[in-house]
């Protein structure tokens, strides 16, 4: 998938290999996971200027004033999932599709919905480098869900609020989970994994504290 070119390759090459080592030390192990962060380059999801921070453990600026997340975020969030070959994901808040790029390997198809014109055309272009084939987009506010009544087994929100907009659970199979960044009244922000036991009822894990842009 990734092709390094003579003046790039053995810098580029490090700086995965310290990304990828980082993660280990914190104690991620999914190997699956861990192999599509060595191989997509998140390089072209990022602006130019922050080309060189690429593979540090960090979120960095987007356009709209939005983030790309850290890396070892993206690579638990996806993880607590569980996702197989065979799920539908929603992702809600696309960004430059970096995130959206490691779940396309994971799973079946996945449907990403982003506000921001900008950016979801910049995620179709850096998609199509990767030759991505199993993504489909919709612009607009991820709060109202997919635009089609499909069920999801699995919806991973990359915006905070304060709860999970009510829309996103009816588009949730039974047994599915979704997680999301909760904010407190306090101002912090915690990861939740919540499983939909029923129509009716979830059970809720907090995570771990994170830092992610509103849901607008």
């Amino acid at each position: 998938m990734r092709i390094f070119n003579k003046l790039s390759n053995y810098l580029l090459k490090n700086k995965i290999d310290d990304l990828i080592d980082e993660l280990i030390l914190n104690n991620f192990t999914n190997k699956t996971i861990l192999k599509y962060i060595r191989e997509i380059p998140r390089e072209i999801f990022v602006k130019k200027k922050f080309v060189n921070f690429s593979y540090h453990n960090r979120p960095l600026p987007i356009d709209c004033n939005q983030t790309i997340s850290q890396p070892l975020v993206v690579a638990n969030m996806i993880d607590c999932l569980n996702i197989k070959k065979t799920d539908l994901v929603l992702e809600i808040g696309t960004g430059t599709g970096y995130q959206t790029a490691l779940l396309s390997y994971l799973c079946k198809h996945v449907f990403t919905i982003e506000i921001f014109e900008k950016l979801i055309n910049q995620a179709k272009i850096n998609h199509a480098k990767l030759n991505l084939k199993n993504i489909s987009y919709l612009l607009g506010d991820g709060s109202n869900g997919w635009n089609k009544p499909i069920l999801f087994d699995s919806i991973i929100i990359s915006a905070a609020s304060k709860e999970v907009p009510p829309k996103l659970f009816k588009t949730l199979k039974t047994k599915g989970k979704i997680i999301f960044p909760k904010k407190y009244t306090s101002g912090q922000q915690k990861l939740l994994l919540l499983k939909k036991i029923n129509e009716f009822n979830y059970s809720t894990q907090e995570l771990f504290d994170v830092s992610f842009v509103p849901l607008l």
